[in-house]
Formats: C-alpha cells, sequence, structure tokens
C-alpha cells in the first residue's frame, strides 16, 4: 500500500471540506483505500452505551447499544482485525452482515470510542497495512473532533458574552491576544465585528476610556497596582463619568492553557445614583433623629426638675412618692433611650478611626464585672469570670471595647431569671483571642436570630425585673466591633441560654513572656 497516497488525498479533502463533510470525506477516502464495504464511528457514553456517530452508510443508526465485544477486542491493544467476525447479539442489528472487522480503539479527552472499517468478505490484506490506515484515519478523526468542538464551545461563548449587557475583554499574555464581546466594543470604540482586536488597538481603547474617567486621579493610583502585583485583584473599581460610572472588576486568569487577565465593565449608574439618593436620605434621617432625641432632653429634664421639687412644698402620702418613683425611672429610661440613639448616629456617622492602645485584658474585664455585681446581687445572680493563664495584652480601643462588654453584661442580667449564673471568659486558641459572655437566660429563637444586630429590634424574650431595653444595645455592639477589626459570634439554646462571643485576630494580642522580653 502506498500510504503517500492516502496522505495525499486526505490533504486534498483538508482544502475543500470543512466541519461534518470533512468526516464523510475521509470515510469515503479510507473505505476507497481499503475496498473495505463500510465505516462506523462509535462514542462510547459509558462502560455500558455507544451510539454511531458517523458512518458511510446512507443511514446512521442512531440507537445506542451496548459495546462489551468491542471493549475486550480493544483490551489489550488499539487495534483488532477479525476475519471470521461474529458479532454478538449487542451488535447484530449494526454489524451482523460483515465477516471481516478491523477496529481502532479511540481514547482521548475529547473523543471516547472506536472507528471500525468492515467488510462483507474476508480478504487477505496485511494486518500490519490495515492498522496503519486505521490509525492515520483515526488521527483526523480525532483531530476534526477537537476542531468541531472548539467551533461549538466558540460559538457558545459568543453567543453568551454576546448577550450580557457587562463589556468583557478577555487579554491572553501568553500568546499577546485579545477577546472582546460587543458590549466591549462599543464601550472601548473598537473596530466593529473585531472580536479580536489587537493588543495595540486594545490599550488604546481602555486609555482613552479611562482618560475621560472625572476621578482619573484615583484610578490611576489603583491602576498602579498592576505595575507593583501580576497578581492584583480587585472587585468594585468605579470609574466616573459625566453621563455614567463604571464598576470594573479585574483579575488574572492562570491556568495550563492560558495566562491573562479578564476585565469586566458593569454600568453602575442608575445603582450609584439610587444608592446616593438613598445614603442623602439616611443621612437626612439621622439629623432629625439626632434633632429630636436633643429637643427630647430639655423636656425630660424639667420634669425631672419637678418631680425633685415636689416633695419640698410638704410632705407627701405614699402613692404620691410611688408616682414620683416611677416618674423618675422613666424619664430616666427615656434619657438612656436618647443617649443611645445620639451615641448610635455618632458611631455610623463618624468615619472617624478608633483610639487604638495595649490594654491590660483582665484589669478591664474586673472592673466591669464589679460594675455590675449590684445589679446582680440584686437578682441573686452570680457573676463568674474565668482568664487565660498569662495576663494578657490587647491592642484594641477601651472606650469601644468597655461600651461592648457593658452592653453584653448588661443583656444578660436583664434577661435572666433570678438566681442563675453569668460567665464572662477569655480563651484563646487557633491563633484568637476570644471574649464570652454567657448566660443562662432564655435563650434566641430562629425568629429573632434574623433581628440581631438591627436597630430598634425588640426580640420575644422579656427582662426579667422590668428592666428597660432601648433595642440599640446589639446595634451598637456589632458597629463597634466593626471598628474594632473584631467579629461577633453568637450560640444560643432556646430555654438553655446564650453566649456572645468577641473574637479577635491574634495579632491583636501579647502575653506576658512577650511583654517580658521587650
Amino acid at each position: 500500500m502506498d500510504f503517500k497516497v492516502l496522505e495525499r488525498r486526505f490533504r486534498a479533502i483538508e482544502a475543500t471540506e470543512i466541519g461534518p463533510k470533512l468526516v464523510e470525506a475521509y470515510i469515503a477516502e479510507t473505505l476507497a483505500f481499503l475496498g473495505a464495504d463500510d465505516c462506523f464511528i462509535l462514542q462510547e457514553r459509558d462502560e455500558w452505551t455507544a451510539t454511531v456517530q458517523f458512518t458511510g452508510s446512507s443511514k446512521i443508526n442512531s440507537a445506542s447499544f451496548n459495546p462489551a465485544q468491542l471493549i475486550d477486542l480493544t483490551r489489550e491493544t488499539c487495534f483488532f482485525l477479525e476475519s471470521d467476525f461474529t458479532p454478538r447479539r449487542a451488535l447484530k442489528a449494526l454489524l451482523g452482515g460483515y465477516r471481516q472487522v478491523a477496529g481502532f480503539r479511540l481514547n482521548n479527552y475529547s473523543v471516547k470510542g472506536w472507528a471500525l472499517i468492515v467488510w462483507t468478505e474476508p480478504n487477505d490484506l496485511p494486518a500490519e497495512d490495515v492498522e496503519d490506515v486505521l490509525y492515520r484515519f483515526s488521527d483526523k478523526i480525532l483531530i476534526t473532533s477537537l476542531s468541531l468542538q472548539r467551533i461549538a464551545l466558540e460559538q457558545q461563548y459568543r453567543f453568551i458574552f454576546g448577550i450580557v449587557p457587562q463589556a468583557i475583554v478577555l487579554v491572553n499574555e501568553e500568546d499577546e491576544t485579545s477577546w472582546v464581546n460587543q458590549a466591549a466594543i462599543e464601550l472601548l470604540d473598537l473596530e466593529q465585528g473585531d472580536l479580536r482586536p489587537s493588543p495595540a488597538s486594545l490599550s488604546i481603547g481602555m486609555l482613552k476610556l479611562r482618560n475621560q474617567a472625572l476621578n482619573l486621579d484615583a484610578i490611576n493610583h489603583t491602576a498602579a497596582e498592576f505595575i507593583r502585583d501580576s497578581n492584583f485583584s480587585i472587585k468594585e473599581w468605579l470609574w466616573i463619568f459625566s453621563d455614567k460610572i463604571l464598576s470594573i472588576l479585574t483579575r488574572p486568569i492562570f491556568s495550563p492553557y492560558f495566562k491573562g487577565r479578564i476585565w469586566l465593565f458593569n454600568d453602575v449608574t442608575e445603582l450609584y445614583q439610587k444608592n446616593q439618593q438613598l445614603s442623602e436620605a439616611n443621612r437626612e434621617i439621622e439629623n432629625l433623629i439626632s434633632v429630636i432625641a436633643h429637643d427630647l432632653k430639655s423636656p425630660l429634664a424639667t420634669l425631672s426638675f419637678i418631680f425633685n421639687f415636689l416633695p419640698m412644698h410638704g410632705p407627701l402620702n405614699e402613692e404620691q412618692n410611688e408616682n414620683i418613683e416611677y416618674g423618675q425611672k422613666t424619664i430616666k429610661r427615656g434619657l438612656n433611650l436618647i443617649d443611645s440613639i445620639v451615641y448610635f448616629n455618632k458611631l455610623i456617622s463618624s468615619n472617624l478611626p478608633v483610639q487604638m492602645e495595649d490594654v491590660e485584658l483582665d484589669d478591664l474585664i474586673s472592673v466591669i464585672v464589679e460594675g455590675f455585681s449590684a445589679q446582680a446581687y440584686q437578682k441573686e445572680i452570680t457573676l463568674h469570670t474565668r482568664r487565660v493563664e498569662q495576663p494578657v495584652l490587647l491592642h484594641t480601643d477601651p472606650e469601644s471595647l468597655v461600651r461592648i462588654l457593658d452592653n453584653l453584661v448588661s443583656n444578660a442580667l436583664k434577661f435572666s431569671p433570678f438566681g442563675r449564673n453569668i460567665y464572662v471568659e477569655t480563651d484563646m486558641r487557633d491563633d484568637q483571642l476570644t471574649i464570652s459572655v454567657r448566660d443562662e437566660g432564655p435563650g434566641i429563637s430562629d425568629q429573632d436570630r434574623t433581628k440581631l444586630f438591627k436597630r430598634f429590634q425588640r426580640l420575644s424574650a422579656q427582662p426579667t425585673n422590668n428592666e428597660g431595653s432601648s433595642g440599640l444595645g446589639l446595634s451598637i455592639v456589632k458597629a463597634l466591633t466593626d471598628k474594632l477589626g473584631a467579629t461577633i459570634e453568637v450560640d444560643s439554646t432556646v430555654n438553655v441560654g446564650t453566649t456572645f462571643r468577641l473574637v479577635f485576630p491574634i495579632t491583636f494580642v501579647r502575653v506576658s513572656d512577650q511583654i517580658t522580653a521587650q
């Protein structure tokens, strides 16, 4: 056999045919070269199922069949030639009319199956020559299959990325190629229809867009990160223009087949404007709350003065004294609520950094617990403390930490029944320092968990001794915790108790041996 002739015919086919027609032409040429009667390209779906993908027959049998016999024939080698072939029942419908069958195993991540050549009568072709032809033929089938799959994937990507509103740019740094969708062509003013612009035209388009931004200095500052760090990623990089606002996502992509970067330009103009309007409305509401809270202080203070002045005009009976005492308690609750509102508004509206310093944690916790001893005594509650073995210096804002722990211990006392226990504990493990406040109160229901840390939320559990609650304590705790760079965790079981856990990274902590060494 002159295999050079076969290769020339294959090259001639490649010059004139594309797509599925290319496979059909390969099959016809192979059949003619071997004097065979038919050809089947079978794709293995799994161990028990295979289907016919291509054939030289006018009709393709697309029904699935069990390929067990073919698996047996190619178990040890990729090629087989059976001159007196008897198909099993699973293959009779496909190969029952043929006496001689040659097969070649296709085993590639894109195609897994067999290429079969069949004859109605046996012939004396050397097995080595038939194997060589099938090897060359199978190689062409695999290459064509990969090409068809690539075309199908590219068409899918073109469709998917073509309909999304975001502009997408993909840059391959290995071969200096790029790919864009239609939205990117319009945004970067690239040549229409050119989905693979040159790096030069892409750079010009992106630079032109960037130079039109109103916040160019801020953009250039962030862009400098790309020069310093090739792995730089950013999710929400705002480019502000006179007529629109873009949010940019960019990150590197590394794989064995690709090294580059993806850019996603998302128009967030409407969202940004709505957010600005909402922020402005929130500021007006916060200002209004602050004004109302401030103006309420004066009449409450006047009422308190009047209540204090009444006994000076003569003795009061028991009922009058009780009413005055109740009025003073009500005024105190109102003033505490006003102070909480003013403090929270100041907290969320202020961007001033907290005043961080090293704090002796044991001493701070001792002062806090001692401050609640009288309130605990009234409810016959025992306050317990447990500390780490070594003294700890915590780098934090002491005023904020005191306010957090005050709120947590106060809540534990308010909602705990008489005669129970409250535990204030510190622990260091897993590169973290935790300060926990654990009570034996009613716990937090699943419904109430969604309300935690939100403003003015009243939970289903009620204070057990008619104590007041502003509904702001836990929201203040959450805001301060975020400012300190810590996190707040909650574990709770209904009718068993609740644990609030304040967690600091270990980088904020120094223990006694480190302190001594310095």
